[in-house]
């Protein structure tokens, strides 16, 4: 009898959207003209978002690949990048705690648009004078085994920038961004605007592409920061119009009526007290950690391959030009896939969508370094097309990268974003500022760490001599994540049947006002 009843369910699902939007409609942009006064202006923010993100994570790169050894990079992560991240969710519990949505939103926003207006005025303009040569190279003679890890010290300028960058996609993208988005968007709602969010802000990573390919960019990585600014400022400009309407015309955003919760306050050591209790946030949390990991250890080698190879050439040039095409595949592999791909994906359940990311990364990371271990073989064959073997590795990390990121932003982001929904306003602000601010992060620095101990310990300081280690360390943290995956999926389930039956009583108490 239940068995009937799930399919009669499914029938009548499948019926009422080919009603609504018509089949190619519903699979292509299933949504209402009368919702495109919400949906166009949160398309906008996240395109800006996302343009910012995109061009402030391919400068940081390319400034410290520049510069300093790529093994700087992950002592940068495990040493610095996770106390930041700690300190900005710190101040951010604070300042949530203070004020309300848009004081929160506006805060981040400002701080960001005044310290990437700062790094462009004066921090990396004058990054020369300001490093620190005499120190790192004193401590390089003695501990040369550190080697990173001074270079990340010497060019401090660029570290703090690379710090900030990081930032930037946690709390203006992670926390920010999605916890308003959250809150003014119903279960129902969500499951048609999340993948196709994903697709307009992948214009924004296209425009960043488009960006670094400038001759004036490509030849100072600088100027690339005068267009993050711009977009800081619209951003801003955007949310608070779009904000002061929501407040103005309510009725015709049709926000879900909730239930209204006692707010707790809670320190930051009580919030990750609070997230280690709850089943459903840690398992969010593994979600997250797992992605950080996979993709910090596949681009440790990818990285260290660019770096030898735009070395080789001596032309820094190239690193624009990389990162340039990277961001530009990256917008157009996600656009096809939400074209294309999302929405028969979604349709299977959030438990088969979930698995679609480290899924794309299992089959991405076997391709990637199979071709490292014997992509020597076909160095003759490659010289006659004028390649070689090194140059073919950087197109393959590449292309590698950009479809384990294509498929992130149209998949894992949207579904990890759908968790929260069904949870209570206390638990999905702390828990996600917990989860997203310190769990993003946590991924990323850990995969550092088992770099930086490992290159230490048994690689000579070299990437390329423990590309077996991190495959192995890459599948075991895989299966982890697809063991999440399943026991959340059935813990979410419960969560939104709880959801409904709240939004039914909280209708009915309106409704007999």
């Amino acid at each position: 009898m239940n068995f009937i009843l799930q399919i009669s369910t499914k029938i009548k699902k499948k019926m009422s959207t080919k009603q609504e939007f018509g089949s190619i409609r519903g699979r292509i942009f299933p949504i209402h003209k009368s919702e495109l006064r919400k949906f166009l202006p949160m398309a906008s923010i996240f395109i800006l978002i996302s343009f910012c993100y995109a061009l402030t994570r391919s400068l940081k790169d390319m400034n410290m690949l520049k510069d300093a050894n790529n093994t700087a990079i992950y002592w940068l992560k495990a040493v610095a990048i996770t106390p930041s991240m700690i300190l900005f969710t710190i101040i951010y519990g604070k300042v949530s705690r203070s004020t309300g949505r848009d004081g929160r939103f506006n805060t981040v926003m400002i701080y960001f648009l005044c310290f990437f207006a700062f790094s462009l005025l004066f921090l990396l303009p004058n990054k020369e004078s300001l490093q620190l040569t005499g120190l790192s190279k004193m401590l390089i003679e003695k501990y040369p085994s550190l080697t990173g890890l001074w270079q990340a010290i010497c060019y401090w300028p660029i570290s703090l920038f690379y710090i900030h960058a990081e930032a930037w996609g946690t709390f203006a993208l992670s926390v920010v961004f999605w916890t308003f988005v959250n809150e003014i968007t119903g279960v129902k709602q969500a499951k048609r605007f999340y993948s196709f969010l994903s697709m307009f802000a992948a214009l924004g990573s296209i425009c960043a592409g488009l960006i670094l390919k400038l001759d004036s960019v490509s030849k100072n990585f600088d100027q690339g920061l005068k267009f993050v600014i711009t977009g800081i400022v619209l951003i801003l400009v955007i949310y608070n119009y779009f904000t002061a309407d929501i407040k103005a015309n309510p009725a015709y955003y049709q926000v879900e009526a909730k239930q209204k919760k006692v707010k707790v306050k809670m320190s930051f050591m009580e919030s990750m007290g609070f997230l280690a209790k709850s089943k459903y946030l840690m398992l969010v949390s593994i979600l997250v950690i797992g992605y950080g990991l996979v993709i910090a250890l596949f681009e440790a080698v990818q990285k260290a391959q660019v770096q030898e190879y735009v070395q080789k050439t001596g032309d820094n040039a190239i690193y624009a030009g990389i990162y340039s095409e990277q961001q530009i595949a990256v917008g157009i592999v996600s656009i096809l896939v939400t074209l294309f791909f999302a929405t028969p994906i979604l349709k299977r359940g959030w438990r088969f969508a979930a698995s679609a990311t480290p899924a794309t990364a299992l089959v991405m990371t076997i391709l990637f370094f199979t071709f490292l271990r014997f992509g020597s073989t076909l160095d003759g064959f490659l010289q006659s097309y004028h390649m070689t073997a090194l140059h073919m590795s950087v197109i393959v990390g590449i292309y590698n990268v950009v479809l384990i990121k294509s498929v992130k932003y149209v998949l894992f982001d949207p579904t990890k974003e759908a968790v929260y929904i069904p949870l209570d306003e206390e638990t999905k602000v702390r828990g996600k500022a917990a989860v997203d601010g310190v769990g993003s992060r946590l991924g990323k620095s850990l995969a550092s760490v088992l770099v930086t101990l490992m290159a230490t310990t048994f690689g000579g300081g070299d990437v390329a001599n423990i590309r077996t280690p991190i495959v192995l360390i890459i599948i075991a943290v895989i299966i982890c994540w697809f063991m999440a995956v399943q026991t959340l999926g059935k813990l979410k389930a419960a969560a939104e049947e709880k959801h409904e039956s709240e939004h039914r009583e909280a209708s009915k108490i309106q409704a007999s006002k």
